[in-house]
């Protein structure tokens, strides 16, 4: 292996690391009670996207296991393991009634079992070309949630086509919140939508990554299903600024001692600082 080689893997996992150090720093121990979801609509697409797999073939090896639901008239994102989290600390609630979080029945991930995590704890519903985002923080003073127009992106086709995911794809490329990205869609799947904020390509986003190879969502499984979409009432959420949110997150993510109050055995704030890359820069 000669030396350019080598130093082009090194970046490469250096930036690997910084976007996956993050996801383990921040304890989070709380669950949405599913008992006391509404139905909004109809699902009858079901897509699977694993989050910064290490393998495809292993969700053990995901940083996070997502799911689009496709209904009539709206859409929903959201994580797979927190929603598995939430619906046995439901079922588990049910039984003992002491309203405690089980530290056993914590989102499974590959980083970031039992933490927090902004891309796990946001729930993004699309209705009448707008999106809103519901975002569970650390601190529930930064919780509510804001809406943008989606999708929100301007795609460059290119004449670019591959096998992704076993479905025949072409290429598009943008810039999105300070990033700029490539996405693979597939017309096989004519449903014009993607993982997290991504949508408005002519076919289904099958992947779609960041050019510096940070964040990476990549399809697993597309369902054809008749199911109830559901979504918790939001009953205490407020509207907050995107830009609120995304400036706490980075400040949550960098220094969480500090923002939390988390103090060592001395009684001294842990001021231990991390690196940091959000996906949305912007």
């Amino acid at each position: 292996m000669n030396k350019r080689i080598i130093s082009i893997f090194l970046v490469l996992a250096a930036m690997t690391a910084i976007a996956q150090q993050k996801q383990s720093k921040i304890a989070y121990i709380a669950f949405s009670n599913i008992d006391k979801y509404i139905t909004i609509d109809t699902a009858t697409v079901r897509v699977w996207y694993a989050l910064n797999a290490l393998d495809i073939n292993d969700e053990n090896s995901y940083i996070d296991w997502q799911i689009l639901e496709v209904g009539s008239h709206c859409n929903k994102y959201y994580s797979y393991f927190v929603w598995e989290s939430d619906s046995l600390q439901t079922v588990d609630y049910r039984t003992n009634r002491s309203g405690r979080f089980s530290s056993r029945l914590l989102p499974r991930g590959r980083n970031g079992h039992g933490n927090w995590n902004e891309l796990q704890y946001h729930v993004l519903i699309v209705e009448n070309g707008k999106m809103r985002t519901y975002n569970r923080e650390r601190l529930r003073e930064y919780e509510g949630y804001y809406d943008e127009s989606y999708p929100d992106q301007r795609w460059t086709l290119t004449q670019d086509t591959a096998t992704v995911s076993g479905y025949h794809c072409q290429k598009a490329t943008c810039h999105f919140h300070g990033r700029n990205f490539e996405a693979w869609f597939t017309p096989e799947v004519p449903v014009k939508y993607g993982p997290w904020k991504f949508g408005g390509l002519p076919g289904l986003i099958v992947k779609v990554y960041d050019t510096d190879h940070l964040y990476t969502f990549e399809c697993t499984n597309v369902e054809r299903v008749h199911r109830p979409m559901v979504r918790s009432k939001y009953a205490s959420r407020r509207p907050i600024k995107r830009k609120t949110v995304l400036k706490f997150e980075r400040k949550v993510n960098e220094c969480p001692g500090k923002i939390l109050g988390t103090r060592d055995m001395e009684g001294n704030l842990i001021m231990k600082t991390y690196a940091y890359e959000p996906l949305e820069l912007e």
